[in-house]
């Protein structure tokens, strides 16, 4: 579809600019201008049973992190970068493969210091998936795709950086989108677009007679804050929250609940040696504007059932494997 061609096409953009901003110099710049830093990490889980009493089953898991930070300085302007890569399998004996964690994030933030403290700042977010997601145990119905969702923030306003691990950016004014480009899930309304619209006829059931929407655009305050530092020599934390409060009518969220999105993540490394460390990643959200999809089958008719989701998300990771960090 051409929507569908558009959107991987502002991808691709969007990470070339990301790429492009973290590697590209001009001849008045010299590389000591950029530091950059990463992780990459692989972490392992097996368990096996042979005539065990008490019971259990097989299974091996893995998860795979990358994280890149590339950050430029030059007198009173900076550029920060970040690019998040996660994926994560299980397989069990009596199971097909799983996905267990799927996340693509692309960061960038443009800086003009105008006081010692101060600067005025943009803030271009991304965020995705790799593959297929399911409801499980479910998995015939597929709930999630690459960029179906995918979530564009682009927000000017001020940051307030008292130090080099932690930030303050608040914007006034910010866009925030919601893109879901696999029509099926844009039919049904998933997270929070528009449904497709029917009608219904004797003879032919339920015709469509308007796709679902494939973007919801919300305007609205945008603040985050963001904390990066080594707390120990072998210990890292790395943290953001950020709230979103929308200015525009979302029909999806009821009235008596605030139009505010919220999202604090939550990252710690440990290194237990030089090439092995134990990791933790904790993600609280709360996004009343989305909605919860569900399906029943009833006298051999599929009916879907689509309500608020006004409940508070958890999402938790611990993972012990190699790492490397540069």
């Amino acid at each position: 579809m051409k929507v569908t061609f558009i959107m991987k096409k502002t991808f691709t953009v969007l990470f070339a600019f990301l790429v492009v901003s973290a590697f590209a110099q001009s001849e008045a710049d010299t590389v000591k201008h950029w530091k950059i830093t990463g992780l990459g990490s692989l972490t392992m889980n097996q368990l096996s049973f042979t005539n065990w009493s008490a019971g259990g089953e097989n299974s091996v898991a893995g998860t795979a992190l990358f994280k890149l930070f590339a950050n430029y300085t030059r007198n009173n302007f900076s550029i920060n970068n970040s690019i998040t890569l996660k994926y994560g399998l299980q397989k069990t004996a009596s199971e097909s493969l799983k996905k267990t964690d799927d996340l693509i994030e692309l960061n960038s933030q443009f800086n003009q210091k105008f006081a010692k403290n101060w600067s005025t700042s943009g803030l271009i977010n991304l965020t995705t998936q790799f593959d297929d997601g399911f409801n499980y145990p479910d998995d015939s119905n597929i709930v999630s795709k690459f960029f179906a969702p995918a979530y564009l923030t682009i927000a000017p306003g001020i940051s307030y950086k008292p130090n080099d691990y932690f930030s303050i950016l608040i914007t006034p004014v910010t866009m925030k989108g919601t893109f879901v480009m696999d029509q099926g899930l844009a039919d049904l309304g998933a997270f929070g677009v528009d449904p497709a619209k029917y009608k219904d006829t004797i003879a032919d059931g339920k015709i469509k007679i308007e796709d679902g929407k494939n973007a919801k655009i919300k305007m609205g305050a945008f603040v985050e804050f963001y904390f990066k530092k080594k707390l120990k020599n072998d210990l890292a934390y790395e943290s953001k929250l950020n709230l979103f409060y929308n200015y525009l009518q979302d029909n999806n969220i009821p009235k008596d609940i605030a139009p505010i999105d919220f999202h604090w993540q939550n990252f710690f490394l440990y290194k237990i040696s030089k090439v092995f460390s134990a990791n933790l990643f904790f993600h609280l959200a709360y996004m009343p504007g989305d909605v919860f999809i569900t399906r029943t089958t009833v006298a051999g008719l599929e009916e879907v059932t689509v309500k608020p989701n006004d409940k508070l998300q958890i999402k938790e990771s611990f993972g012990i494997g190699l790492a490397y960090s540069f």
